[in-house]
């Protein structure tokens, strides 16, 4: 996954899913709250040497919308992307477990 910091995931959530910034925040706080995403506030753009990726992409396996497009990046071999800046301050933003079908609703 492309490292996301705090800018880049309310340009995404505006973007694609027409969500303004304060809304998005709001949602990715909940999220990160409830175990289902790192913290959503970071500058920073590198992963650390730590960062399992393929413990994160294969927690998303599962999934019935994007499990079979993660399965592919898992058999192509998935990598850490190279470059970013480490801000010190907290990781990229990132899933911490998957959300099933029906899991998460309204604004979460």
């Amino acid at each position: 996954p492309v490292p996301l910091n705090t800018v880049a995931l309310l340009k995404a959530c505006s973007k694609a899913l027409g969500i303004g910034p304060h809304h998005a925040l709001s949602i990715a706080e909940r999220l990160y709250l409830s175990g289902y995403l790192s913290y959503p506030r970071t500058e920073s753009t590198k992963y650390p040497q730590s960062f399992d990726i393929v413990g994160t992409l294969r927690d998303q396996t599962q999934d019935s919308r994007w499990g079979s497009y993660v399965s592919n990046l898992l058999k192509a071999g998935a990598h850490v992307a190279k470059g970013g800046i480490d801000m010190g301050d907290h990781p990229p933003i990132t899933p911490c477990r998957h959300a099933g079908t029906g899991e998460l609703s309204g604004d979460m």
